[in-house]
């Protein structure tokens, strides 16, 4: 019953001004349905809350009298179930403006379950939006986020000579420098690979520390081995083994073992990146990058230079350990870019019940879907890299993620305004998106002559858009991650769970994208208010 009034609250905390009044007393009436029906402390709670953004006090206030009074007498069981009570105890006082109360309340609750940082983050967003109604700052909220995360990276150590390729004093005043950061920064998880050097020290401290460790690689270790373990010394893979064994989770971007390129490892970056802000995203806390860098900029495909240019292109927090000037051989070569490989953002895109269609209504769907959506494509030509169309099928290219989303909601706002039944045509017809970010051959086409693109990527990026809801938008985590770094105000990507894709390649992480806009149905009656 309260789900209506979710998704509203949803939409509503993407708005501002009038736009989120609106949406948000209609969230207020779905869950003041659901509150008359049950009595639910939830329903209630967020009633009031929802009253207060919608800009009635009144009314927010008096429900919030309300469960408060329910919830008097009650001994929740221990755990848990007695800090959802705390909290919203907490959150009924703030809603009645005793903000010192709810503080002392929440700093109560907190112990009660210290671990449940999915719960503290749903008490702090909400929190966050009833600060921001009453106008408060939300620096009151520092005490309680959950400890942040973190992307790391820097340099291999460059020579195979020693264990490590620096002397022991300068690899003990890193682990030093490190250990002082991870010392006064509560951290809870960090993503990245583990090459020889920087990553692995970091990664061997994180464990130290308690930290969960999430590691990022670009390919099949095996294969990974040869261009970043073995180069540098024997050592180096027993403490690559050591991490594996200790990490809270081990992700490899390509499944390839033929190729682990420049382009490869970048991707596997941006990935980590992106995984970082998500998990931070989710609990409400904050992201940072920690690198061990020289701090020299380089024009390499891949590399600690890239990775911190690339971060602090979104205005993103660093921290950076200067690597030692110390140097016991030269630098490994590192290829440049090949251009003929890049990294890309994928959409394919088809008609769900085009085979449905009767013969005689083809014309009609060529003229009122198939036209519609070749006008948007035409409005954005100059984002698409590379298209191609077969029937009701589509398959459009993009230099990056924030592009691809962007023509992917368009896509699907310009099928939603179709009429289907006044065009004589099956109502049941829906547009399916499915989304992929990850690195491709760029190479003619030899059938088109013109500039195509080929790879297992695109294979993944077709193999996404049948298993996609009708009407939807379901995006790989690759892209969820990128976007997530490069657009994370315009867009939302919410995980739709473990996936099987078609045609047998395997289950991938899938999220449903939005565009954040403001829903066509804001003005529908607000029942039972």
């Amino acid at each position: 019953m309260a789900l209506g009034g979710r998704i509203l609250k949803a939409r509503a905390l993407e708005q501002t001004g009038t736009a989120r009044q609106r949406l948000a007393l209609q969230a207020a009436a779905r869950y003041l349905e659901a509150f008359r029906l049950t009595g639910g402390t939830y329903s209630g709670v967020n009633m009031a809350a929802l009253f207060l953004v919608g800009g009635d006090v009144e009314a927010a206030r008096s429900t919030a009298r309300a469960v408060l009074a329910s919830l008097q007498g009650k001994k929740p069981s221990p755990g848990e179930t007695t800090y959802y009570h705390m909290a919203t105890v907490a959150e009924v006082a703030l809603i009645l403006g005793e903000h010192d109360k709810a503080v002392r309340v929440l700093a109560d609750a907190v112990p009660l379950a210290p671990h449940n940082y999915v719960a503290h983050a749903s008490t702090l967003k909400q929190f966050e939006m009833l600060l921001e109604a009453q106008g408060k700052a939300a620096e009151c909220l520092a005490p309680f986020r959950p400890p942040k995360t973190m992307h790391f990276a820097g340099h291999m150590f460059h020579t195979p000579e020693r264990s490590t390729g620096l002397s022991r004093p300068a690899t003990y005043a890193l682990e030093k420098a490190v250990d002082d950061i991870l010392e006064n920064t509560a951290i809870g998880a960090a993503y990245g690979a583990l090459a020889a050097g920087a990553d692995l020290l970091i990664a061997e401290r994180l464990i130290a520390h308690g930290v969960d460790l999430h590691v990022v690689q670009p390919c099949p270790d095996r294969l990974f081995e040869v261009s970043s373990l073995a180069p540098f010394g024997d050592a180096w893979r027993p403490r690559f083994d050591a991490c594996l064994q200790a990490a809270a989770s081990v992700r490899h971007v390509s499944r390839d073992d033929s190729l682990c390129d420049e382009l490869t490892k970048s991707f596997a970056s941006e990935t980590a990146m992106g995984l970082a802000v998500l998990h931070a995203e989710q609990l409400a806390t904050h992201t940072f990058q920690l690198l061990v860098w020289d701090g020299k900029d380089t024009e390499h495909a891949a590399g600690t230079a890239r990775d911190a240019a690339h971060w602090r292109r979104y205005g993103r927090p660093q921290r950076v350990v200067p690597y030692p000037k110390e140097r016991q051989g030269p630098a490994p070569t590192v290829a440049g870019p090949d251009p003929a490989r890049g990294l890309r953002a994928m959409i394919f895109a088809d008609i769900k019940g085009f085979s449905s269609v009767k013969e005689l209504a083809i014309p009609a769907f060529q003229k009122h879907v198939l036209a519609p959506l070749a006008a948007c494509c035409c409005n954005i030509e100059r984002a698409i890299s590379h298209l191609n169309t077969w029937g009701d099928g589509l398959f459009l290219v993009f230099e990056n993620v924030e592009e691809a989303a962007a023509a992917a909601a368009a896509l699907q706002q310009v099928f939603h305004g179709i009429d289907l039944s006044t065009a004589g045509l099956p109502p049941t017809l829906s547009l399916r998106v499915g989304g992929h970010y990850g690195p491709v051959h760029l190479m003619p086409d030899p059938f088109l002559a013109r500039p195509g693109v080929l790879g297992r990527e695109v294979t993944i990026a077709a193999r996404i858009e049948p298993v996609t809801a009708a009407g939807s938008i379901f995006v790989s985590e690759p892209f969820a991650c990128a976007l997530a770094v490069q657009a994370q105000a315009r867009f939302r990507c919410e995980p739709t769970g473990q996936t099987l894709t078609a045609k047998h390649q395997g289950e991938h992480r899938l999220f449903s994208l939005r565009a954040v806009t403001v829903p066509d149905a804001v003005d529908e009656p607000m029942s039972g208010a």
